[in-house]
Parts: structure tokens; C-alpha cells; sequence
């Protein structure tokens, strides 16, 4: 199995998104007059927690089998989408094939 590490790019690229979903709801239903308010609030929080995980674990797992189908090659770094449920998931990344490693150069999550 390859070692897989995220920049603090990628990192911020996926936190980023995670909050301007859940910020988006948030705004939407605050101060609604909707009685479940704070609960709709809430489950779009645990929505937010639920759908950063399922895209963290799927790019761990793509990027740490020894052969990723699909890839392109950009330069030195390489590319690869896929999806997770109806969220386009792009990535760029770089190998060290000595170290057995991938970086995770840059996220970036697109709806279908």
C-alpha cells in the first residue's frame, strides 16, 4: 500500500468546502420562522461532518492502491476525478515512487 499525505492546501481546499456547504444551510434556515429550525440546522451540520469523511476515506483509499486507473499526467504531477455520491471529486497529486508516498496537491468538489 502507498503512503498517502495531503498538503495544507489540499487540506484547506477540502475544509474550505465542507464549510461554505454547511455555512450555506445554516444561512438558509436561520431565522426561517420554520419551528424545527435549529434541528434542520443540525442535521445539515452532521450532513457536513458525514460528507467530509466519505470524501476524505475515498481519496485515501484511490490514492493509496499501488496502480490508479484513470490518472492523467500534468507535468511532474498527475490527476485524477472520480465522484462520491453526486460530488465530482478532482485531485492533483505527486508520487515518490522510492518512498513509496502521494501528496495530495489540490482538491477541488463539483455537484454532477
Amino acid at each position: 500500500m502507498v503512503r498517502v499525505y495531503f498538503t495544507q492546501q489540499a487540506y484547506t481546499d477540502l475544509y474550505t468546502f465542507i464549510v461554505h456547504y454547511e455555512d450555506s444551510f445554516v444561512e438558509l434556515y436561520s431565522d426561517s420562522g420554520i419551528w424545527a429550525e435549529d434541528q434542520i440546522i443540525y442535521n445539515y451540520q452532521k450532513s457536513a461532518e458525514n460528507l467530509y469523511g466519505r470524501i476524505y476515506e475515498s481519496i485515501i483509499v484511490k490514492m493509496s492502491k499501488e496502480t490508479i486507473l484513470g490518472r492523467k499526467v500534468i507535468g511532474k504531477a498527475m490527476e485524477l476525478s472520480f465522484y462520491v455520491g453526486s460530488r465530482l471529486i478532482m485531485i492533483v497529486y505527486s508520487e515518490n515512487k522510492e518512498s513509496n508516498t502521494r501528496w495530495i496537491e489540490f482538491i477541488s468538489i463539483d455537484r454532477k
